[in-house]
Formats: C-alpha cells, sequence, structure tokens
C-alpha cells in the first residue's frame, strides 16, 4: 500500500513539475511573439512615416488593386525603403495615383531588390556618354 501511494505522489510532482514548464515555456513563447509584433510594428510605422513625408499618401490600409503582380500578398516592409521611395518617384511617371505607383515599385524590387538604384546608374551613365560624344 505504501508503494501505491507513493508512486501516486511521485505522478503528482512529475505532473506538476510538467505542468509548470508547460505554463513557463508557454508564457516565454507568448512573451517572444509580442516582442515580434512590436517590432514589426515600429518597421511598419517607419515606413508608413517616411512615405507620407515623401509622398504625401498613407499606407495605413495599403492593399493591392492590381492582382497578378510579383508582390501580390508581400508586405510593404519586406523591401529596402529607399529602393521603395525611389520607386514610388520613379513610378509616377507612368501614373499620378501614389498607391500605384508604390505597387509598381514593390513587383519591380520583388524580382531586382536594387531596380531603381541600377536604373539610376544607367540614366546616369546614358547622359554621360551623350555629353562625351557631343
Amino acid at each position: 500500500m505504501k508503494k501505491k501511494t507513493f508512486l501516486q505522489i511521485v505522478a503528482i510532482v512529475i505532473t506538476g513539475f510538467a505542468f509548470l514548464l508547460f505554463v513557463k515555456s508557454d508564457h516565454t513563447w507568448a512573451q517572444a511573439k509580442s516582442q515580434l509584433r512590436q517590432s514589426v510594428e515600429r518597421k511598419f510605422e517607419e515606413y508608413r512615416i517616411a512615405i507620407k513625408e515623401n509622398h504625401q499618401v498613407d499606407i495605413k490600409n495599403f492593399k493591392d488593386r492590381t492582382k497578378g503582380g510579383f508582390a501580390d500578398g508581400k508586405a510593404i516592409t519586406d523591401y529596402d525603403l529607399g529602393q521603395l521611395l525611389e520607386g514610388i518617384k520613379y513610378e509616377r511617371q507612368h501614373t499620378t495615383d501614389n498607391l500605384m505607383a508604390l505597387e509598381l515599385a514593390m513587383d519591380h524590387l520583388e524580382t531586382i531588390p536594387d531596380y531603381y538604384t541600377r536604373i539610376a546608374r544607367l540614366e546616369w551613365e546614358c547622359r554621360s556618354e551623350n555629353l562625351l560624344s557631343r
């Protein structure tokens, strides 16, 4: 009888420790998720402020309007902020809608992450060659 009682107590103690470990790990996971969410929100807010200051458009409720683009369903923060800002400015040559320009820029950056740096370099090289040939 004593052996059976002892085993029951051991089982209860082990179950208690297992429960404590589970609660602790779940709490740690919840903290990590919370920190990650805050980090993503801070980055989005940084992008939102920069795009609003540079192009007078708020990306708070941005959604793809043109289906079939390379960046469909991707987060704005997946792209380099400087490239996005240049991209919106560049794509404004094709549209007067800043959100559409943003969407076009994201599509280009999805395939070539430094697309607008390359475009600027090509334009500079073309201007340089034209000046030299005169």
